[in-house]
């Protein structure tokens, strides 16, 4: 017990406080009337995904709609209502939740390679991207699983991440959630952003490059 507190305060210190609290996930109706742009601001910053399509036009993600921390935006007449995922889901116990949010905050494996590595040759050659707006689009190359060793706290993390950009961590039996979006890996109220490195990638939290950790991909 007392280890885990230990390890638990230092996780806390290490990632500005961040808590895995669950929250209820958000549901947002934004509409592009006249087929003009219009943004949706964002209370919780989540993986969002659209939840129904409310008009006639398509709405395609990265091209009539997409996504940041802030908000949700909609053009060329797509209205439709967003779910925002903002709930954690997986954690059983808040303290063990924290410790390993601690973990994977500290580890921060994959970050999003999309605003560093071979943009040219594998970004826009890729025919799902979108467009410049689309930034919640993730290459097929990032698509996988990778691990990474947190020497502070002695704790092999593996981090998965699908296509839609949704990203699955876990360590010391606990898993945690984030999402890939405009040019960051995102988990809770923090961001990591990627330098590509020798044999892998280097990831370091937004406002602490202190906070870094090499990792490498499995598959």
């Amino acid at each position: 017990m007392d280890r885990t507190r230990t390890l638990l305060s230092v996780c806390l210190a290490a990632v500005g406080f961040w808590t895995a609290d669950a929250y209820a996930d958000d549901y947002i109706t934004c509409e592009s009337r006249n087929d003009r742009y219009q943004s949706c601001p964002i209370s919780t910053a989540g993986y969002v995904t659209l939840d129904r399509q409310l008009s006639g036009t398509a709405c395609t993600q990265g091209r009539t709609w997409d996504y940041n921390r802030r908000e949700i935006w909609v053009d060329d007449g797509c209205r439709a209502s967003f779910r925002v995922h903002t709930s954690s889901s997986g954690h059983h116990d808040n303290n063990d939740a924290k410790v390993a949010a601690g973990v994977l905050i500290g580890a921060a494996i994959l970050g999003a390679i999309a605003s560093n590595a071979n943009k040219k040759d594998d970004k826009y050659d890729d025919n799902r991207y979108q467009g410049a707006r689309h930034s919640s689009y993730v290459p097929g190359w990032m698509v996988g699983t990778f691990e990474g060793y947190n020497p502070l706290y002695n704790a092999d993390v593996t981090l998965t991440i699908d296509s839609s950009g949704r990203a699955t961590g876990r360590a010391n039996g606990q898993t945690i959630n984030g999402w890939i979006n405009d040019g960051y890996l995102n988990v809770g109220n923090n961001a990591f952003n990627i330098d590509q490195s020798r044999d892998g990638f280097v990831t370091s939290q937004v406002g602490d490059r202190q906070n870094e950790v090499r990792y490498r991909r499995v598959r």
